[in-house]
């Protein structure tokens, strides 16, 4: 007979079977059962799972007061002595306490540093589940992997690689370049660090030869070089000539290759570019060279005519530079940190007289106030002189 996947209903429909019906009664059945052994009985469910322990025997949906389960610790774990791993039910349906903390993870086997390098254990452990790392010296590199971790292989914790070595770093001798040399040439390995130096040759009767590029290279790790090798050429750059100017320092006929050279403008000129040119590897000046612009003249030789209207006053007139026919850079600078100063001065002023006022204010009404005591002391004393004496008889 085909079982039917309905959902369960209150009473099957006409047509269907009855056996998807009673199947959910029976199921129904089971669940309240269960949930009145649970709530009106002293019974425990079975506690919660735990990552480092595991039930002995098989779990029963329910279990009477008084009753134990005994667990183990699971694969790559080892118990420790004194800590539980048999709970109780109790009967206020709990359990004896126990935890994790019976079980500690085992460790793979402690790895020493290589030969001329180290190891760094992350966080200070080298139980399964962590790693280390390998470091080696200066002059040498690592043969091997960098990062090796503790993994669990069935029950006990393995490393996944060996103990990586640590080699000496050597190169072989640099490239050799077209009419230049380097020192050293008759070594055929070099050690970490270890420098030659180019130069190129002399060409009798020819021009002469710059070095372009670094001169000095070094072994800077295994089989590598610290950059790319120079090159020997031939770079003149043209003789530096400024309109309207004149060189300071680089004097010459011939400038080669990082030549230098300082300009600056005669009188009546003004300098557009950088003062500082250096002959490059494309016999070119870097950057180009400057130029001279002729400084331009004031619109009149005769100084200008001041006029003033309703709303301008001297002070706001600021004149204009004779020098460049620009206006001035400082032009109104001086005016305005004079006007701060005044400004400054009137209030400091105002503060003393404000002060000097409140004094004599204050002084005055003491004076005042002394007075009219000593005018009521003296009108009391002549009240009582008048009281003591006694009345004149009458002849």
């Amino acid at each position: 007979m085909k079982v039917s996947s309905a959902p369960c209903t209150a009473f099957p429909r006409r047509g269907e079977s009855s056996f998807t019906f009673q199947r959910c009664l029976l199921a129904i059945f089971l669940a309240t059962t269960v949930f009145l052994l649970f709530t009106f009985s002293d019974a425990c469910v079975l506690p919660p799972p735990f990552k480092a322990l595991e039930l002995v025997s098989k779990p029963k949906p329910y279990y009477e007061v008084g009753e134990e389960i005994t667990y183990k610790c699971k694969a790559g774990y080892d118990q420790l002595l004194g800590l539980l791993t048999i709970a109780t039910c109790e009967p206020n349906h709990t359990w004896v306490p126990i935890s994790d903390d019976a079980c500690i993870k085992r460790k793979c086997t402690y790895l020493e540093g290589p030969k001329n390098g180290r190891v760094e254990y992350i966080n200070s452990s080298h139980v399964w589940g962590a790693q280390v790392h390998f470091i080696c010296s200066d002059g040498f590199y690592l043969v091997g992997k960098q990062v090796v971790r503790c993994v669990l292989k069935g029950e006990y914790p393995e490393w996944d690689s060996q103990v990586p070595q640590c080699e000496k770093v050597l190169c072989s001798p640099p490239p050799k370049i077209k009419d230049g040399k380097y020192t050293f040439s008759d070594i055929e390995v070099f050690e970490y660090m270890e420098a030659v130096t180019y130069s190129c040759n002399k060409i009798p009767g020819g021009e002469e030869l710059s070095l372009v590029g670094k001169s000095e290279l070094y072994c800077a790790g295994n089989g590598v070089w610290s950059s790319n090798p120079p090159e020997c050429k031939v770079v003149r750059c043209p003789f530096p000539e400024v309109e309207n100017g004149k060189q300071l320092s680089g004097f010459g006929k011939k400038f080669s290759y990082q030549a230098t050279v300082v300009f600056e403008c005669i009188q009546g000129y003004y300098m557009n570019g950088s003062n500082t040119v250096v002959c490059s590897s494309a016999s070119t000046w870097d950057p180009p060279l400057p130029t001279c612009l002729k400084v331009v003249p004031p619109s009149s030789t005769k100084p200008p005519t001041l006029s003033y209207s309703a709303s301008t006053s001297p002070s706001t007139i600021s004149p204009i530079s004779t020098v460049s026919g620009y206006p001035n850079p400082t032009e109104g600078l001086f005016d305005d940190e004079f006007a701060k100063w005044i400004m400054v001065l009137i209030i400091l002023i105002s503060i003393v007289g404000v002060a000097i006022i409140f004094l004599w204010l204050y002084r005055y009404f003491q004076r005042r106030k002394k007075k009219g005591k000593a005018n009521i002391r003296a009108q009391y004393n002549t009240y009582q002189k008048r009281s003591s004496t006694p009345a004149e008889q009458t002849a």
